[in-house]
């Protein structure tokens, strides 16, 4: 599995957006782009699109023309490229990628919000976990952390967020996949991705 990550995008200037960003898109992406209503909008969804075809020609040998398809719960594949597993997140601080050849992917990339509420925990949290958070030096990051892995792994088996959050991370579907999360501090994220361990 390669991960890409694009940082800073708040430095991209509308005129960046319209002169270098956007000339590089397919019409279908474009059209994608421009629906959000805000440059930081606009910036991300070209970014995350970018960093995939970047990656796919870097590192996969991929320069063609691509086009996504959805599958139930909206996991993209590439119409051209089925071999080819990707999966895009963004929030407002960065942009991820993941691309692997052979196993099914899915990533995660979420702000720290130091302010999680009580409901939100219990909503998304089994007891081990919650007393794992209570117990962290920075609850909030130890949240997000795990937030951000239940939510790659949902995406990696492709059913997207499920009502039952706080089972997610169970033994048995764990064995099956290799996690890895990494916090950025200093840019104010976290990043989780995840990829299918081969049969």
């Amino acid at each position: 599995m390669k991960t890409y990550l694009f940082t800073h995008p708040e430095k991209i200037t509308q005129q960046q957006l319209e002169q270098e960003l956007l000339p590089q898109l397919p019409e279908w992406r474009r059209e994608q782009v421009l629906k959000f209503k805000f440059l930081s909008g606009q910036v991300l969804c070209a970014k995350a699109f970018l960093l995939l075809k970047d990656g796919l020609e870097k590192d996969f040998g991929i320069s063609g023309p691509i086009t996504f398809q959805y599958l139930e719960h909206s996991k993209p594949v590439l119409k051209e490229y089925p071999h080819i597993h990707f999966n895009l997140s963004h929030c407002k601080k960065g942009v991820l990628c993941v691309i692997d050849d052979k196993n099914e992917v899915g990533c995660d990339i979420e702000i720290i919000d130091r302010n999680i509420s009580d409901a939100l925990l219990s909503r998304c949290c089994n007891e081990a976990e919650l007393s794992k958070i209570k117990g962290a030096a920075d609850p909030s990051i130890e949240f997000i952390k795990l937030w951000t892995m239940k939510e790659a792994v949902l995406k990696a088996v492709g059913i997207g967020l499920v009502d039952d959050l706080p089972n997610v991370l169970t033994a048995e579907l764990l064995s099956t996949m290799e996690v890895c999360t990494t916090v950025y501090d200093e840019l104010g994220f976290v990043c989780s991705t995840c990829v299918s361990k081969t049969k």
